[in-house]
């Protein structure tokens, strides 16, 4: 397993090339964490607090709380709704696998709603027919960057007395109506790896926006640890190898060294993909809250956020003007950020190999909980019952948008897609 993931990543001729991870930090914010790695404030600091209050003001949230991943902000409002074995959450059958395992460690059951071919966000047509007593949670999954409709979800949930929690892990930064993504629902959490909106390494980010539920939330915050001071130093390690390695310039060769650093041990990931029980998670407490050297990163970030989404609109607006996927009033729309920018194709694995000359496409999600690859009755998920979504998972084509991406360098090659008849429109799938 070893030598084969290494002998996968073999250094290959000096050349430009692209990847999904990494594309927002600047060489500053190395310099910054270097700075932290062996100081008092590692773990707990000032930053912490800077960076809650900077979220708070620019998301115009009632109250932020971050963590150490997304994951683990979801389980824990979760857990403060009181979700336990019996009660059952509706989610899309379009997401990561970390969001049915949050439910199943509180005893719950996810329920798969299918998607729709416009935007790959839950189909809102086919959400009440699946809410029965037992339904708790309707899940807001803004797909990909782009907003679902939220508003059609909220209105469900009063209608039945239900909870909307937002899945903004993909969509910092866009808003309708003027409000944040993450800010609309009696929930919204937030992810902050290397491939999101923002990277802080690892991290995560809860919105608290029903007060009712504020002083609950807080109790049981105050009661989560911090990751320790190992644990935060190899994820702060990582990050600065990221930013180096996974550069376009170097990527050629940095794949490689990545390779071999994870196969070490020197780079850290939480790696709970697998784990559908919370008893198997041990490496590292679950939850735990954001250390201190990231809350740093996250203040640079956020900072740099209308700058960030711009470009990515402009990438997103490059790709669209060649195949012409999404009406232009779509793509310049403030609830759409195109953390990727996303449409169906016919022969899937030739055109992933096609662009790999210049790009490592990372293609999300072939699978309905994308990081699992089978036995998903593990999850609650039968095989067959969401056509669109199991379409979707066998078709997804998605580019992404950060600020290490040239779109100009894909032009030749995106012209070969348009000009194959091998993408996928909504009219043609029907």
């Amino acid at each position: 397993m070893l030598l084969n993931k290494i002998f996968n990543n073999l250094p290959s001729y000096p050349h430009f090339k692209m990847n999904i991870f990494s594309g927002t930090n600047s060489q500053e914010e190395i310099k910054e964490v270097l700075a932290l790695l062996n100081s008092s404030e590692l773990v707990e600091g000032k930053a912490n607090y800077e960076y809650i209050n900077l979220l708070q003001t620019t998301l115009k949230s009632r109250a932020i709380y971050t963590f150490a991943s997304g994951r683990m902000g979801f389980y824990t409002l979760l857990k403060t709704l009181g979700i336990t074995k019996g009660d059952e959450i509706i989610i899309p059958s379009f997401t990561c696998v970390v969001v049915p395992n949050a439910i199943l460690y509180t005893g719950a059951e996810p329920i798969y709603c299918d998607i729709t071919l416009d935007d790959y966000n839950i189909d809102v047509t086919k959400i009440e027919a699946l809410i029965t007593p037992k339904t708790k949670v309707l899940y807001a999954q803004h797909t990909f960057g782009q907003m679902c409709d939220i508003e059609a979800i909220q209105s469900l949930a009063k209608k039945h007395n239900l909870i909307v929690v937002e899945d903004a892990a993909l969509a910092v930064g866009a808003k309708l109506h003027g409000k944040y993504a993450g800010t609309i629902g009696d929930f919204g959490y937030y992810s902050t790896d290397r491939s999101k909106v923002i990277n802080t390494g690892l991290g995560g980010i809860v919105s608290v926006n029903n007060k009712k539920y504020i002083r609950s939330f807080t109790k049981r915050y105050e009661k989560i640890p911090y990751l320790n001071e190992v644990i935060t130093k190899k994820i702060a390690r990582s990050f600065i190898l990221n930013i180096l390695t996974l550069h376009p310039s170097f990527y050629w060769f940095g794949k490689f060294l990545n390779a071999v650093f994870s196969q070490l041990g020197v780079m850290y990931y939480f790696l709970d993909e697998n784990y559908h029980h919370l008893s198997k998670v041990d490496a590292y407490p679950y939850p735990a809250k954001l250390s201190n050297v990231f809350a740093t990163i996250g203040i640079s970030q956020m900072k740099n956020l209308e700058q960030n989404i711009a470009y990515r609109k402009s990438v997103a607006a490059y790709y669209n003007d060649i195949l012409e996927i999404y009406p232009v009033e779509y793509i310049q729309a403030s609830e759409n950020i195109f953390l990727r920018y996303s449409f169906l194709v016919k022969n899937r694995d030739y055109w992933e190999k096609r662009f790999s000359s210049k790009i490592d496409l990372s293609i999300w999600f072939k699978t309905i909980a994308s990081g699992k690859y089978e036995h998903f009755e593990e999850i609650g998920y039968t095989e067959g019952t969401n056509k669109v979504s199991e379409y979707v998972c066998e078709h997804i084509f998605n580019l992404p948008t950060h600020h290490n991406i040239d779109p100009k360098r894909l032009y030749t090659l995106l012209m070969e897609l348009k000009n194959s008849g091998d993408i996928l429109t909504k009219e043609a799938i029907l």
